[in-house]
């Protein structure tokens, strides 16, 4: 039976537990129980000649207390079955891809009550779960990182918010865990808590003596502790601290692929993510309710999309619509609740209930393409505006020739797929 869950990036993320618990192998230098080779790449270190996985353990962090349940259970129900991919680990791992985003709802409706009424939230996070891919990212593929990244950027809220108004020192120790963590998932995520530290700390209303230089030092050493394992192994598998794991693959820092990112057929956040527009309309108001988290999530949310675009291959392999940006939506989570509550409030009956219609018909649109990419009548990687138009029209496959196959070779490169 064909493994749907531990396969392409969540087995990079993942092997690190079967390879440390299971076969005690960390220089991948033995055949394994199961040949996980089929399931991730391992790259070659050129000047140690070492192996190594190609993504850092983040995910494997929260995956862990899922995989130890796994196998203390294959352990005692079937031996032979325990060599980390077998039916029990990838329910444990499906089981984790569909707490954390879930938690990451739950800390996110406790930090929007202190800012905007319960309406305004419920309206909020059905949008932002069912009218976005997060939906998509947080149940059929919840295993991916960017469900745990909107988890872990929610928690940081949750804490920094109550750290401040409760003026609970101890939270910034748990702030730098989770900082270290986020950055351990993905590098670039850093951006999160620099903007979260931003938000909390530069709009006047931090208390005296609260943020002294000795506590944050603190928090810095927790997030950097955090980072440490990954270091360690780093240089047992290439003999090299600090490792570009990734190969040929890089960013392309002078040649965003903003249009094609945010409009195209193939990947376009806003066509494949409509609810992306709220979002921004709630800027308006953002900066009008709270200046200084209006103008730290947009820049948040400029330098997020440049990164994102930045990459060789902006569209990300097979994904629906744009999977890096729900990265962002825990931020963004609120200039759409601010949005949410300025229609329920100041705005005129007939507008608020085009406003609250649009809404609605955007988390529809969202279901029919989340559905349509499931059963793969939108295609992962190829998609034009003939194809989307037939999938749209027809709800199947489109034909082959309406489709537009990206050239790998060329993006890599940077000679083409930029624009």
């Amino acid at each position: 039976m064909r493994n749907q869950v531990i396969s392409y990036d969540v087995a990079g993320y993942y092997a690190y537990l079967p390879m440390v618990f299971i076969e005690g192998d960390v220089r991948l230098e033995k055949p394994w129980k199961y040949d996980m080779i089929q399931l991730v790449g391992v790259h070659e270190h050129p000047e140690s000649g070492g192996r190594h996985l190609k993504f850092t353990m983040g995910m494997a962090v929260l995956y862990a207390p899922f995989f130890a349940a796994s196998h203390a259970y294959t352990l005692a129900v079937n031996p032979s079955e325990a060599h980390g991919f077998s039916m029990p680990y990838r329910v444990g791992i499906a089981l984790a891809g569909l707490f954390y985003p879930l938690l990451g709802l739950s800390l996110l409706r406790r930090v929007l009550r202190h800012y905007v009424p319960d309406a305004a939230i419920a309206w909020t996070l059905v949008a932002l779960f069912l009218g976005t891919n997060l939906f998509y990212y947080g149940t059929y593929r919840g295993a991916m990182s960017h469900g745990a990244t909107f988890m872990l950027t929610a928690a940081m809220l949750f804490h920094a918010d109550l750290w401040r108004r409760r003026e609970q020192a101890w939270r910034l120790l748990v702030l730098g865990a989770l900082a270290g963590l986020i950055v351990l998932i993905r590098p670039v995520n850093i951006l999160i808590p620099l903007a979260v530290a931003a938000m909390f700390t530069l709009d006047g209303r931090l208390p005296t003596g609260l943020l002294t230089e000795k506590r944050l030092a603190r928090a810095v050493a927790v997030a950097v502790a955090v980072g440490i394992p990954q270091l360690i192994y780093w240089k047992l598998s290439t003999g090299h601290w600090i490792l570009w794991s990734y190969g040929a693959e890089g960013f392309f820092w002078s040649e965003p692929a903003w249009i094609q990112g945010l409009f195209s057929w193939r990947k376009g956040w806003m066509l494949y993510t409509p609810m992306a527009a709220f979002m921004i309309f709630g800027f308006w108001g953002l900066a009008r309710k709270k200046p200084t988290w209006g103008l730290v999530v947009g820049l948040y949310l400029i330098v997020h999309t440049y990164v994102t675009f930045c990459w060789w291959a902006w569209w990300y392999g097979g994904s629906f619509g744009s999977r890096p940006m729900i990265d962002a939506y825990a931020l963004l989570s609120i200039p759409l609740a601010v949005y949410v509550q300025r229609i329920q409030e100041k705005s005129t009956n007939w507008l608020r209930r085009i406003s609250l219609a649009s809404l609605v018909a955007v988390v529809v649109l969202n279901l029919y393409q989340t559905v349509a990419y499931s059963f793969s009548f939108i295609h992962y990687d190829s998609m034009s505006r003939e194809a989307y138009f037939e999938v749209l029209q027809t709800f199947d496959y489109p034909r082959k020739e309406s489709l537009d196959a990206p050239d790998y070779e060329a993006a890599l490169e940077g000679r083409a797929e930029r624009y």
